[in-house]
């Protein structure tokens, strides 16, 4: 559907759409052509009842994208500390191993190579004994410790789980309700505490989104009634001149018919 098919009948007569940076300047048009095929405005009246429903329409759906963005915001906040809490050796492994990987290659000691590093990364990630005394000399003497590095592994990697699951990706999915089960949660359970904090910033967010809807059923009654007015002054119209017409045809005297000679 074209521009002109859209919103933009009026935008040019009331200004620019009311779209901040980052929105969908084309969902708005759609918006605005969709009002404009239902209704069809009549004139500029018209148009410009449709330009404050759909400015007030938009802003009802900001409010309420805002208000899910909030929600959603809390929601994998807690769920990446519940992961990060919860997480066991395996699922972090790869990540603790790799950031060892790059913090021995960067201390190799004289006669080591970068597979030595590798060799050994991967068994102190496998919890040997000698090999995790091996790794905390060396992160001792780089002013590092090995609980830091895992402790950032799994947050790390709790960062990615989220983020998958957020993507419905069936893996993450399977993980995340395998450890919410485990610990006898569900991510409701896990947001209760923290949203609590953003209670208030919702409240208004729901004022905010009562009054805008206020506002736009207001400016939808008014216009069904300078519809019904408009349609009532036509029909008075009509019969007026219908009835015009009639006392004017009533008024015309009939024809005398000639009569022939007699």
């Amino acid at each position: 559907m074209s521009n002109k098919q859209l919103g933009s009948p009026w935008h040019g007569i009331f200004g620019c759409p009311p779209v901040l940076d980052g929105e969908d300047v084309a969902a708005y048009d759609e918006l605005c052509g969709r009002l404009y095929a239902a209704v069809e405005p009549a004139d500029v009246i018209d148009e410009m009842y449709l330009d404050d429903i759909a400015t007030l329409e938009w802003e009802v759906l900001r409010w309420r994208r805002l208000k899910s963005s909030i929600i959603g915001m809390v929601r994998a906040k807690t769920l990446k500390d519940f992961l990060t809490k919860n997480l066991s050796d395996d699922h972090y492994r790869k990540k603790f191993e790799e950031a060892l990987v790059k913090i021995l290659q960067e201390n190799l000691e004289e006669g080591q190579t970068r597979e030595d590093a590798q060799r050994l990364a991967r068994h102190c990630a496998n919890n040997s004994s000698d090999s995790v005394e091996a790794v905390n000399d060396i992160l001792t003497r780089a002013n590092l410790h090995i609980d830091e590095l895992r402790g950032e592994a799994r947050a790390e990697q709790a960062e990615e789980i989220v983020q998958d699951f957020l993507r419905h990706v069936p893996s993450a999915v399977r993980s995340v309700d395998r450890l919410l089960a485990e610990a006898a949660v569900s991510i409701d359970d896990l947001i209760v505490e923290e949203l609590g904090f953003e209670i208030d910033s919702l409240e208004r967010i729901d004022r905010l989104t009562t009054i805008a809807e206020t506002r736009r059923n207001t400016s939808l009654r008014e216009m069904d009634r300078r519809r019904a007015t408009l349609g009532e002054g036509l029909r008075r119209g009509v019969q007026e001149i219908e009835h015009d017409e009639l006392k004017m045809i009533e008024a015309i005297p009939p024809k005398e018919t000639k009569q022939s000679d007699q």
